[in-house]
């Protein structure tokens, strides 16, 4: 038996001359997502990078902040430039709150130390000061664990990846 194809309607002659394609859009749907899945996980790194150059940008701006901080307080205390020295990680203590009371320049430079190692914890992880005092000369450095690992050497600038991030300036007064 032959076909006539001229009496054959428009729908037989799809059936005819089509074959179904059983799976063909589910597989496109996979494809379409893992590519979206990919994209959005590329999305995801770039906004944590962004978040973890933020909050560097952060650290760095408290730091310089905290040295010129203390930068200030010397100056405004200068006669007794020697006892602001303080070494990495050295606690000074203050018996008398200065802001209450009245106080010489040697209370005052001790009160400043306490209050600046306080603010220097306070604003940044595992955080500390150190001034050291050379003639009438000041170097003033805050250091802090940026990436929270550990680290605890003290270079400044750094040298290797235990030592921990520095804000460092020399001032003469």
């Amino acid at each position: 038996m032959t076909t006539n194809t001229s009496t054959i309607n428009a729908k037989q002659y799809a059936k005819l001359f089509t074959q179904p394609n059983y799976g063909f859009t589910l597989l496109e749907v996979l494809i379409t997502m893992s590519i979206l899945a990919f994209g959005m996980l590329g999305i995801a790194k770039l906004q944590l990078n962004s978040l973890r150059d933020t909050q560097i940008a952060q650290f760095q701006t408290k730091a310089n902040l905290l040295v010129q901080k203390m930068s200030a307080h010397i100056e405004a205390n200068s006669t007794v430039l020697a006892n602001y020295q303080l070494n990495f990680k050295q606690l000074p203590s203050a018996s008398i709150d200065c802001q209450v009371s009245s106080c010489s320049p040697n209370e005052i430079a001790q009160y400043d130390l306490l209050q600046w190692q306080n603010l220097i914890s306070a604003s940044l992880p595992a955080g500390s000061g150190e001034i050291l005092i050379n003639n009438n000369r000041a170097t003033i450095i805050v250091h802090w664990d940026e990436n929270r690992d550990g680290s605890a050497g003290n270079n400044c600038p750094k040298q290797t990846s235990a030592d921990l991030e520095c804000v460092k300036i020399n001032r003469q007064f």
